[in-house]
């Protein structure tokens, strides 16, 4: 009333303090005061911006006599990283070319150098900052090894870190650690394997006698008494097995040599019985056989008929007939013939 101003209790305010209207908004920021306040000359204001925005112009204003704000209130602009370049180098990711704050930029350095990841922040500066390339300690060509080689052997240069693996020529066996790394000193860790010849395992079989014929071949033949099961030689192979599979000798089927008092073997007359092998019996004069004449050796090394025996007495007439059967028989009976080998 009759041009009076009261501030928010009521009293009086003079008229030499004029109020300001509420600060200016401004886009991306904010003054720092509550709507209610009431701004009376002299009052000031301070601005802020929001994350990834930086402020432009001066931050307070006040509030004049004649009830305007000055200065001009700022302003919030984006922030923007300025474009990292390296040297020795070259950006993979993050071209830009803009860079906002949280833009990230990756980098790769040429062979022989190295660096890391940095990130835009919201004032604007890099963080890392910008990285440098630089040149690495090269480790020399891997180690050559007798009989083995290293992968990688089409490369020119090797940094820290960097791994090759070893392999063995066929027949060798690789001792030690496959793979070796480039240390930051610029040498080879760990030292490295060795490529040793392939050895089968040695063995000493129950009857058997081994022949070494030469470096990696091996013969074989059994005790008297014994047959081979599997090969007469065998070879050792690149992957250190035998090849074919050891042999085994496995004791023969065998029948005791039949004996007879007061007469003789006219036919089978050992020294050894395998089945189906025969033998035929004759007594002495004054001996009469009691029995087969003619025994046949079995699978389960026993005697058919059983051994017959010279009983004394008359001794026995041989019929002609029988005679010429026992004469064509005996040409069926021969000794056998064996071919070895």
């Amino acid at each position: 009333h009759n041009g009076a101003f009261w501030d928010s209790s009521w009293r009086p305010i003079p008229s030499n303090l004029l109020q300001c209207p509420s600060p200016p908004a401004i886009a991306n920021g904010k003054p720092s005061v509550q709507a209610s306040a009431l701004f009376t000359t002299g009052t000031s204001v301070n601005y802020s911006c929001e994350p990834s925005y930086s402020l432009t112009g001066q931050a307070s204003i006040y509030c004049t006599a004649s009830g305007t704000w000055s200065p001009p209130p700022p302003r919030c602009e984006g922030v923007l990283c300025i474009t990292p370049e390296i040297e020795n180098g070259r950006k993979v990711a993050g071209r830009g070319p803009v860079y906002r704050p949280r833009d990230t930029v990756r980098f790769e350095c040429d062979p022989g150098y190295t660096l890391n990841e940095t990130q835009c922040q919201d004032d604007g500066r890099w963080d890392p900052s910008v990285p440098v390339c630089e040149r690495m300690l090269q480790c020399p060509s891997p180690p050559a090894i007798a009989n083995g080689k290293p992968s990688g052997q089409d490369l020119a240069v090797f940094t820290s870190g960097m791994s090759l693996n070893y392999s063995c020529e066929p027949g060798y066996s690789l001792t030690g650690q496959a793979s070796i790394y480039c240390t930051a000193s610029g040498t080879w860790s760990p030292p490295p394997p060795q490529c040793e010849a392939l050895k089968c395992l040695h063995f000493r079989g129950q009857n058997q006698h081994h022949k070494l014929s030469h470096q990696d071949t091996v013969a074989f033949e059994c005790d008297p008494g014994y047959t081979l099961n599997g090969s007469l030689q065998i070879q050792c192979r690149d992957e250190g097995t035998w090849d074919p599979p050891v042999p085994t000798c496995a004791q023969e089927v065998l029948c005791i040599a039949p004996e007879i008092q007061h007469g003789r073997k006219v036919a089978g007359h050992g020294p050894v019985y395998r089945p189906r092998d025969t033998v035929r019996f004759e007594c002495d004069p004054g001996y009469t056989l009691n029995g087969s004449r003619q025994i046949q050796c079995q699978d389960d090394r026993t005697w058919d008929p059983p051994v017959p025996v010279c009983i004394q007495g008359k001794s026995e007439s041989i019929p002609v007939f029988p005679m010429l059967l026992s004469i064509v028989s005996g040409l069926f009976h021969s000794p056998k013939i064996f071919l070895k080998n």
